[in-house]
């Protein structure tokens, strides 16, 4: 239960820095900006595969925290809340730059991955041709399977958070997990991985809801 563990110490210190925010300190902002920057800029160049617009989207996000702290609910989920601005700025200046290659109606998402300490399946492996091979996997998946995976592996939301995020409903977001997982498992097995996650997914299933 470590990554548990983890993740719940994780939301505590998110929770205190939000805290700190609305109360007006700025260097909380920083720090929160610290921690979560890189990986928002991650999951927005995923969906939109535009620099200018990723971060743009990013920097629109902390300055509206700063600017509207004071009505900012105190207990949020604040990851969740930091990825559902993401994909709502990155969506609004998709549409305000009129970007000629992308559906906002259906976005092809498509991640730039780096595994977690938490799935790190063979040691005997190096981690550039583990991750090279479970890339090139990825292409078998459709847009919004890898869209899910990501939020589920890499960014650590559970079901729920992922369901709200992308407006779909929790079994939606299960079944689509479950289905990626399975083209998933096929395909690596097929060139010689173990699938941590896959079986990870069927035992500790009832922590993700």
């Amino acid at each position: 239960m470590q990554g548990y563990d983890y993740a719940e110490n994780r939301r505590a210190l998110d929770q205190d820095l939000w805290t700190k925010i609305i109360h007006d300190d700025k260097d909380a902002l920083g720090e929160l900006f610290d921690v979560y920057s890189a990986e928002l800029l991650k999951y927005g160049y995923g969906i939109a595969k535009d620099k200018d617009v990723v971060g743009d989207a990013v920097q629109d996000i902390f300055v509206d925290i700063w600017s509207y702290r004071k009505n900012l609910a105190v207990q949020v989920q604040v990851k969740f809340y930091l990825y559902r601005s993401m994909r709502r700025a990155v969506i609004k200046h998709i549409t305000q730059k009129q970007i000629s290659h992308i559906d906002v109606s259906d976005i092809a998402y498509s991640p730039d991955f780096e595994p977690s300490p938490e799935s790190e399946w063979l040691s005997r492996e190096s981690e550039t041709d583990r991750n090279s091979r479970i890339l090139h996997s990825l292409i078998f998946l459709s847009g919004r399977e890898r869209e899910i995976i990501s939020l589920k592996y890499y960014s650590d939301l559970k079901i729920r958070e992922i369901a709200s995020l992308l407006d779909i409903k929790e079994q939606t977001v299960a079944n689509t997990l479950q289905n990626a997982l399975t083209k998933l498992r096929k395909h690596l097995v097929y060139t010689g991985i173990v699938l941590f996650l896959f079986i990870n997914f069927k035992i500790n299933i009832q922590f993700f809801w």
